[in-house]
Protein backbone atom coordinates (compact mmCIF):
# COMPACT_ATOMS: atom_id res chain seq x y z
CA UNK A 1 0.00 0.00 0.00
CA UNK A 2 2.73 2.41 0.90
CA UNK A 3 4.85 1.79 -2.56
CA UNK A 4 1.29 2.69 -4.85
CA UNK A 5 0.94 5.67 -2.41
CA UNK A 6 4.25 6.66 -3.26
CA UNK A 7 3.79 6.31 -6.76
CA UNK A 8 0.72 8.14 -7.03
CA UNK A 9 2.37 11.00 -5.32
CA UNK A 10 5.27 10.77 -7.73
CA UNK A 11 2.79 11.14 -10.70
CA UNK A 12 0.91 13.64 -9.48
CA UNK A 13 4.23 16.05 -8.02
CA UNK A 14 5.37 15.50 -11.47
CA UNK A 15 2.72 15.92 -13.40
CA UNK A 16 2.07 19.08 -11.29
CA UNK A 17 5.23 20.52 -11.80
CA UNK A 18 5.75 20.14 -15.45
CA UNK A 19 1.98 21.67 -15.81
CA UNK A 20 3.69 24.73 -13.60
CA UNK A 21 6.39 24.94 -16.07
CA UNK A 22 3.82 24.72 -18.98
CA UNK A 23 1.68 27.70 -18.00
CA UNK A 24 4.82 29.68 -17.23
CA UNK A 25 6.40 28.81 -20.47
CA UNK A 26 3.04 29.19 -22.90
CA UNK A 27 1.19 32.06 -20.70
CA UNK A 28 3.89 34.57 -21.75
CA UNK A 29 3.67 33.47 -25.72
CA UNK A 30 1.06 36.13 -26.48
CA UNK A 31 2.66 38.88 -24.94
CA UNK A 32 4.54 41.57 -27.01
CA UNK A 33 7.14 41.63 -23.72
CA UNK A 34 8.30 38.46 -23.27
CA UNK A 35 10.65 36.94 -25.99
CA UNK A 36 9.11 34.32 -27.93
CA UNK A 37 10.93 31.20 -27.08
CA UNK A 38 11.27 28.74 -29.52
CA UNK A 39 8.75 25.44 -29.50
CA UNK A 40 11.50 23.20 -28.77
CA UNK A 41 12.82 25.25 -26.07
CA UNK A 42 9.95 25.27 -24.44
CA UNK A 43 9.38 21.40 -24.74
CA UNK A 44 12.91 20.99 -22.85
CA UNK A 45 11.67 23.03 -20.15
CA UNK A 46 7.99 21.02 -19.54
CA UNK A 47 10.38 18.41 -19.89
CA UNK A 48 12.81 18.80 -17.52
CA UNK A 49 10.33 20.13 -15.54
CA UNK A 50 8.40 16.50 -15.51
CA UNK A 51 11.91 14.99 -15.14
CA UNK A 52 13.32 17.18 -11.91
CA UNK A 53 10.07 16.50 -10.10
CA UNK A 54 10.20 12.74 -10.72
CA UNK A 55 13.53 12.44 -9.35
CA UNK A 56 13.25 14.66 -6.35
CA UNK A 57 10.02 13.21 -5.25
CA UNK A 58 11.57 9.90 -5.34
CA UNK A 59 14.29 11.15 -3.57
CA UNK A 60 12.10 12.28 -0.58
CA UNK A 61 10.29 9.36 -0.58
CA UNK A 62 13.15 6.71 -0.43
CA UNK A 63 14.49 9.30 2.51
CA UNK A 64 13.19 7.09 5.53
CA UNK A 65 14.17 4.00 3.69
CA UNK A 66 17.68 5.26 3.32
CA UNK A 67 18.05 6.24 6.65
CA UNK A 68 17.59 3.33 8.35
CA UNK A 69 19.74 1.23 5.28
CA UNK A 70 21.96 -1.02 6.14
CA UNK A 71 25.34 0.34 6.93
CA UNK A 72 29.11 -1.30 6.08
CA UNK A 73 31.41 -1.64 9.14
CA UNK A 74 32.55 0.98 11.01
CA UNK A 75 36.17 1.29 11.89
CA UNK A 76 38.85 3.22 13.92
CA UNK A 77 41.16 5.56 12.30
CA UNK A 78 44.26 6.51 13.90
CA UNK A 79 45.21 10.40 13.39
CA UNK A 80 47.98 12.90 14.68
CA UNK A 81 47.18 15.82 16.82
CA UNK A 82 49.99 18.14 17.60
CA UNK A 83 50.88 18.18 21.39
CA UNK A 84 48.95 15.64 22.06
CA UNK A 85 49.68 12.59 19.73
CA UNK A 86 48.28 9.40 17.93
CA UNK A 87 44.54 9.85 18.45
CA UNK A 88 42.29 7.33 18.00
CA UNK A 89 39.01 8.27 15.49
CA UNK A 90 35.48 6.63 15.28
CA UNK A 91 34.61 6.21 11.61
CA UNK A 92 30.89 5.25 11.37
CA UNK A 93 30.67 2.98 8.27
CA UNK A 94 29.20 4.38 4.86
CA UNK A 95 24.98 5.28 5.27
CA UNK A 96 22.83 4.39 2.32
CA UNK A 97 21.45 7.77 2.31
CA UNK A 98 24.34 8.29 0.24
CA UNK A 99 24.51 5.76 -2.06
CA UNK A 100 25.10 6.31 -6.08
CA UNK A 101 21.52 6.20 -6.67
CA UNK A 102 20.27 9.30 -4.14
CA UNK A 103 23.30 11.50 -5.37
CA UNK A 104 22.54 10.78 -9.26
CA UNK A 105 18.93 11.28 -7.93
CA UNK A 106 20.21 14.66 -6.66
CA UNK A 107 22.58 15.82 -9.54
CA UNK A 108 19.72 14.81 -12.13
CA UNK A 109 17.39 17.41 -10.15
CA UNK A 110 20.18 20.15 -9.81
CA UNK A 111 20.57 20.00 -13.85
CA UNK A 112 17.00 19.77 -14.50
CA UNK A 113 16.63 23.00 -12.24
CA UNK A 114 19.24 24.44 -14.45
CA UNK A 115 17.80 23.61 -17.49
CA UNK A 116 15.05 25.89 -16.56
CA UNK A 117 16.93 29.43 -16.61
CA UNK A 118 17.98 28.75 -19.86
CA UNK A 119 16.94 31.17 -22.70
CA UNK A 120 17.66 31.68 -26.42
CA UNK A 121 15.79 34.39 -28.58
CA UNK A 122 14.77 33.86 -32.14
CA UNK A 123 17.53 34.34 -34.88
CA UNK A 124 17.46 38.13 -36.12
CA UNK A 125 15.10 38.76 -38.92
CA UNK A 126 16.23 38.78 -42.87
CA UNK A 127 17.01 41.69 -44.27
CA UNK A 128 18.16 43.75 -40.85
CA UNK A 129 21.61 44.48 -40.20
CA UNK A 130 22.68 43.74 -36.70
CA UNK A 131 24.20 47.68 -36.41
CA UNK A 132 20.31 48.95 -37.29
CA UNK A 133 19.39 47.25 -33.98
CA UNK A 134 19.00 49.42 -31.21
CA UNK A 135 22.33 48.69 -28.83
CA UNK A 136 22.46 48.27 -24.95
CA UNK A 137 22.34 50.24 -22.64
CA UNK A 138 25.08 49.86 -19.96
CA UNK A 139 24.00 50.94 -16.65
CA UNK A 140 26.19 52.10 -13.76
CA UNK A 141 24.53 52.28 -10.33
CA UNK A 142 26.99 55.68 -9.44
CA UNK A 143 26.67 57.45 -12.43
CA UNK A 144 23.08 56.49 -14.32
CA UNK A 145 22.79 55.18 -17.34
CA UNK A 146 26.22 55.16 -20.24
CA UNK A 147 25.01 54.68 -23.81
CA UNK A 148 27.64 53.40 -25.79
Amino acid sequence: MVIRKSLVFTTLFSAGCAALSAYINLAGAGSSTVPAQPSWMIELHIGAALLGALLLARFVIGSPAALNGPASQSTYAVGMVPRVGAVNFFVPGKNAFFSGKRSAQLLGFIACLMVQFISVQAAPLEGVRPDQTERPIRMNASKGSLTT
